[in-house]
């Protein structure tokens, strides 16, 4: 234990306070922004389809058919199928048509597929992708938050470890 007391106390422990607080405030941003993508910009695509009652495959609306078919994050998101695979459903088209490349035949899959959000995953949907609770004033304010504890912690946690050491005696 006296091993990790003066490790911790160190002078080369406390070169690697900024970096660590930096790094930190790097994830803090990351993290506010993706909640900002993931809430404003793929949810209102699951929104649009709880709010038209797209319910089951009857009721499914197909992409070409919104405001969303040329939305390159909503076609990204639903391409890559992990982001929306919790709550969207998809119905594929019935006439396959004539294919010019794999390219080009999976994006007019994509228009063309019907999507909707089956009524049990409705609260996960709404949970996920509503706009509640993380507005871009929110994010400012997270990230303005930690920028004021990082610069805090910049200057009291090197006084702390010095505190520590003479207290203790460790050099």
């Amino acid at each position: 234990m006296p091993h990790i007391l003066s490790a911790m106390s160190s002078p080369e422990y406390a070169k690697h306070v900024p970096v660590m607080i930096v790094c930190m405030f790097i994830g803090v941003v990351a993290a506010a922004l993706i909640s900002l993508y993931h809430k404003h910009v793929l949810g209102a695509f699951i929104r649009f389809l709880r709010t038209s009652g797209a319910v089951d495959e009857s009721t499914a609306i197909r992409l070409s058919d919104t405001k969303f078919n040329k939305n390159v994050f909503v076609r990204a998101a639903i391409r890559n199928g992990r982001t929306y695979s919790s709550v969207l459903r998809t119905v594929a088209p019935e006439d396959k048509g004539a294919v010019k490349s794999k390219r080009s035949e999976r994006e007019r899959v994509i228009s063309e597929s019907g999507y909707y959000i089956p009524e049990e995953l409705s609260f996960r949907a709404d949970n996920i992708f509503s706009k509640k609770g993380t507005t871009v004033l929110s994010a400012i304010t997270g990230v303005l938050l930690f920028a004021l504890v990082a610069a805090v912690s910049y200057v009291v946690v090197p006084q702390i470890i010095d505190i520590f050491k003479n207290f203790t005696g460790m050099q």
